[in-house]
């Protein structure tokens, strides 16, 4: 069955002892009758496939396909992501896609363990909140690895859709992968990289987070509307960029409390309406010998992108 609601996030559940790093993220699937389990990794560690295989010092991003194991049209919207350490992005997408943006996305994640909602908590508001995956859904994995040990790594990653009532999903979830342009950062550079969406209808935001790299020392939203500029989010660490939920049941930390640099976001449900716009901010430091431009290499490129999901109205 489901996790009690507000349970400790599942880990270790599996009994794994390879010779890798990361066995502890490995998590059982949900029952047949109540979800199913994305897995992308070997099925022999012992002999794993060299897809799966990273050496020291290397970086790597590529597609790997899958295929959903639901047998009827489904719903979903809790998910649990684990992944083995090295690994920086996730982004799953079905019918299609990887960093090309075709295909729906169903997933995106940066840390190596997050449950969404957190702790399995579905908020009243998002009590009809659901995501469609037909039968047998082919599913794209777009996997950005990279090994900073002195030791060979694996790279891994388990994740569990939960099924929701059909019957009970109103209000469709829409994904928001909204890119600042950026390029030529030289040595030294030091500059404010910006980006925005606008929304084309009333709605609201699930959840956010912002994807970076190592050169970014802050990521930064705004929600606009009527001529009030509000900080929705704000964070510090690209290496786990911490993902905050908009809903009744989270009471999330204020930002920068005390004059320091505290992670933190907008607190409740956080509603929008047709005319607003997200803004986003990444404070670029160019800490390299060379010229940042935009690539997935996490410490000789950069990104400034913000990720979320919405309901109603999307964000362009």
């Amino acid at each position: 069955m489901m996790p009690a609601p507000g349970a400790a996030m599942a880990m270790d559940e599996c009994g794994l002892h390879t010779k890798f790093a990361g066995d502890n993220y490995c998590i059982l699937p949900p029952p047949a009758d109540k979800g199913f389990q994305l897995h992308i990794g070997p099925t022999d560690y012992d002999n794993p496939d060299p897809r799966f295989m990273l050496a020291p010092g290397q970086e790597i991003t590529n597609d790997l396909p899958g295929t959903s194991s639901n047998d009827k049209e489904v719903f979903f919207y809790y998910r649990q992501y684990r992944q083995r350490t090295g690994a920086h992005h996730n982004i799953i997408t079905s019918g299609g896609g990887g960093d090309s943006g075709l295909g729906q996305r169903i997933a995106t994640f940066n840390t190596l363990a997050e449950d969404y909602p957190q702790g399995g908590i579905i908020a009243p508001e998002n009590k009809g909140v659901g995501i469609n995956l037909p039968a047998h859904t082919s599913i794209n994995v777009s996997l950005h690895s990279i090994n900073t040990s002195e030791k060979p790594e694996l790279r891994e990653v388990w994740v569990n859709f939960w099924y929701r009532d059909a019957a009970e999903v109103t209000e469709p979830v829409k994904e928001v992968f909204s890119i600042a342009p950026m390029s030529g950062i030289p040595p030294g550079g030091d500059v404010l990289v910006k980006g925005s969406c606008s929304t084309a209808g009333s709605g609201r935001l699930l959840w956010a987070y912002g994807h970076r790299h190592a050169n970014n020392v802050r990521f930064s939203v705004w929600h606009n509307s009527g001529g009030q500029k509000d900080l929705v989010y704000q964070a510090y660490n690209w290496e786990e960029p911490i993902t905050f939920d908009y809903s009744s049941t989270v009471m999330n930390p204020m930002p920068d409390i005390g004059g320091k640099e505290t992670e933190g976001a907008w607190s409740g449900v956080l509603p929008f309406k047709a005319g607003d716009s997200f803004s986003f901010e990444c404070h670029v430091v160019n800490k390299t010998k060379g010229t940042l431009n935009f690539t997935n290499n996490t410490f000789t490129g950069e990104m400034c992108i913000l990720d979320a999901e919405t309901v109603g109205a999307g964000c362009n």
